[in-house]
Formats: structure tokens, C-alpha cells, sequence
């Protein structure tokens, strides 16, 4: 919501100032992204909402960054669905670990069917669960979260999700996105 037009009528709004040629704006944007100190704030009149789906242990990383708004199904009002993360594994690994996540979702229907509330039997399936929520974030925090899980040493499932964020900042935002891109990969 927003995009760069908002970045740019945030920063001009200082001055009360125009563009004065075709690429005034993004000098302008790459001038606030790259000075010191940053100048932040007037990336933050940009906003992204995502819905998002994730394993609960990608979901529980991202929830670590404190910079946005998060709104997640409840397991304890929504009956869990039969649907999870299996990462990349030899084929007896697979086995085993899908074995596992089957038996947790089994033990789950059989406990509620027993009459157990599903906010209790929820205890019983893994983190490789999947979840939802819904995430609104501004674009400066939002640069922050791709900053920190496009990481290298970041979890590469989580990195998945930075780098599928990037490539939705750099369509929304494509001054912004694509300028911010080239520091990240400079990096």
C-alpha cells in the first residue's frame, strides 16, 4: 500500500519540493536508502500485508521480529489440517519423519474425537505443522526482516520466504525493491 510514490511524497513533503527531471525520484530514494544516518521514517508511510503459510517453526522465527502486525490461525478455535513441511531427505529419513508427523496427526483427530478440546490435543503435533497469518509490516521494517533472513546464515527455509518477499518488494516497489536488491547482493 503505497509503494514508492508514498516514499517519495514522505520526503518531499520536508522541503515542499518537486522532481525537477525524470530521475529525480530515484536519486532521491537512493539517497535516503544509502546516507547515514538513515533516514527511515519516510519508508515507513509504504505498507505490505501478506498472507502467509509456514511450518510453525519457520512461523516462530518471524514472529522474533517484532516489527510488524501478526494475526495467526488459532488451533484452539480451528481444527489442525493434515498438512506439513518435508524437507529435502533420503528416502528412508522421509519415511521415518512422515511416519512421525502422520502418527502425531492421528493421536490429534483421535483425542479430539474423544472429546478432548483441540486447544489441549494441539499439543501432541510437531513444528513442521503448517500455519497461517496474516502479516502487515512497513517497508522499512520490512527491509530490516529481508536484511537479517536473506542472510547466508539464516534458516534456508525461512530464507525461502525472504527470498520470495524480495522478489513481491522489487514488483511493489521497484525503485525501492530493486535499489535495496543491489545492496543486499553487495553484501
Amino acid at each position: 500500500m503505497g509503494g514508492d510514490d508514498a516514499v517519495i511524497r514522505g520526503a518531499r513533503i520536508c522541503y515542499q519540493s518537486t522532481a525537477k527531471s525524470a530521475d529525480a525520484n530515484l536519486r532521491l530514494i537512493r539517497r535516503l536508502l544509502t546516507s547515514e544516518p538513515k533516514h527511515n521514517t519516510v519508508f515507513e508511510h509504504a505498507v505490505f500485508r501478506f498472507g502467509v503459510k509456514c511450518p510453525l517453526f519457520v512461523a516462530r522465527q518471524w514472529h522474533r521480529h517484532r516489527i510488524g502486525s501478526y494475526n495467526e490461525k488459532s488451533l484452539r478455535y480451528c481444527a489442525a489440517e493434515r498438512s506439513y513441511y518435508v524437507p529435502q531427505c533420503e528416502p528412508a529419513e522421509r519415511e521415518m519423519y512422515v511416519s512421525q508427523l502422520e502418527a502425531a496427526f492421528d493421536a490429534y483427530e483421535s483425542l479430539v474425537a474423544a472429546g478432548w478440546r483441540k486447544e489441549r490435543a494441539r499439543g501432541v503435533l510437531g513444528m513442521a505443522v503448517f500455519t497461517e497469518f496474516i502479516w502487515t509490516v512497513n517497508a522499512w521494517s520490512f527491509m530490516n526482516w529481508l536484511h537479517k533472513r536473506l542472510d547466508k546464515g539464516a534458516q534456508w527455509e525461512h530464507r525461502q520466504y525472504a527470498e520470495a518477499g524480495l522478489s513481491i518488494f522489487c514488483a511493489a516497489m521497484p525503485i525501492t525493491g530493486n535499489l535495496f536488491r543491489g545492496q543486499v547482493l553487495a553484501r
